[in-house]
């Protein structure tokens, strides 16, 4: 099944199927004692930089000879550096973390990753597999609707679980929306764009509100916390909203029915790292059991996609006591052959609907 689905994805970035000659990866003594002689690995990645640091220093406590030094290109820009150095025979990145598939798919395109095959890829779901053994996604991400409950009433927060609830216009004036660019803002508008009843009607009655476009998730965040725009829309991710609320930010969020899960971040280690064990080792940690146990930790608050592990996220037990507090019942997963295939174009509609005059 697997493989089926990675042929489908190679079809749609027009490249043939490879023969593929997989490495098999497991930490070992031998792979530790060769990662401790490089002592460093670069990882170039997209997330927030206080949850990387988080799951660096947890690797860290198992690992403390091998520094992480930590490089953050958000969305496709640290793709595009990445094809830059390769073209110029440069090569100083060990791990990379992405989060739109759009440009991922570049990475497969021009060969710049290793075909790895952890021995803990069994651990994860078939939907986090689709671009192995060259990139994995093993933490999975819910979009969430965000806003501050002192200028929005938990009446006007119940309208938002629906998706055309943002059109109420109630909401006219106090909506934010972020420039569909990388996954967690490109995410939603692949479910837009895939239902019927709303694509680009939906869009156009969506500008009717007069919403602040922002470039980046941060801008809209802090327009929420200001209450300059009290809703963040389309814009904002369960692992960043629960550690909003951890730091007693005061905002408080909804899940949209049906909520859109996915892949957060597809890591990969680079063919040619300059420190190849030691980004074999990280890369395995972060694939591993401790790795998903890590991913829950404060700061980083992830959903990893690791089979059997339990949500011990210390945020979860206080969320549950909130009356306003609910996960979802209902997901969607985007189909990544679509995401590939027509991310851009669904952009070009949002740009084209959004950025019109008038």
């Amino acid at each position: 099944m697997r493989h089926a689905l990675f042929a489908a994805v190679l079809a749609a970035l027009g490249m043939a199927t490879p023969a593929l000659s997989q490495e098999k990866l497991s930490i070992t003594p031998e792979l530790v004692k060769a990662a401790e002689a490089e002592g460093q690995l670069t990882l170039l990645y997209s997330s927030p930089l206080n949850a990387m640091q988080a799951l660096s220093e947890a690797f860290n406590r198992e690992f403390p000879r091998i520094r992480v030094n930590l490089e953050r290109k958000a969305g496709a820009s640290g793709v595009q550096a990445l094809l830059q150095e390769s073209a110029a025979g440069v090569h100083r990145i060990d791990v990379f973390q992405g989060t739109e598939m759009s440009a991922n798919e570049m990475l497969l395109k021009e060969k710049l990753l290793a075909a790895i095959v952890p021995d803990t890829a069994s651990n994860f779901p078939e939907k986090t597999l689709s671009l192995s053994p060259y990139l994995y996604y093993p933490d999975q991400n819910r979009s969430v609707i965000m806003y501050n409950p002192k200028l929005v009433t938990e009446q006007e927060a119940e309208k938002l679980k629906n998706w055309d609830g943002i059109l109420d216009p109630a909401f006219r004036d106090r909506v934010s929306i972020v420039e569909p660019t990388f996954g967690v803002t490109l995410a939603p508008l692949l479910y837009v764009m895939n239902t019927p009843s709303l694509g680009e009607d939906f869009l156009k009655k969506l500008k009717g509100q007069n919403p602040a476009i922002f470039v980046n998730t941060a801008q809209a965040r802090d327009a929420v916390v200001s209450g300059q725009k009290p809703i963040s829309w389309g814009a904002q991710w369960e692992s960043i909203v629960f550690s909003e609320y951890e730091r007693g930010a005061p905002i408080r969020f909804i899940y949209p029915a049906p909520t859109v899960e996915y892949g957060t971040n597809g890591w990969g280690v680079l063919k040619n790292a300059p420190n190849p064990n030691a980004a074999r080792l990280f890369f395995a940690w972060v694939m591993s059991r401790k790795g998903a146990i890590a991913m829950m930790e404060p700061a980083y608050n992830g959903l990893p996609a690791f089979k059997g592990v339990d949500d011990t996220r210390g945020i979860v037990p206080k969320l549950k006591t909130e009356p306003w507090f609910a996960f979802p019942t209902q997901t969607w997963n985007p189909d990544i052959q679509d995401w590939i295939s027509n991310g851009r174009k669904y952009q070009e509609t949002w740009t084209r609907i959004m950025k019109a005059r008038g």
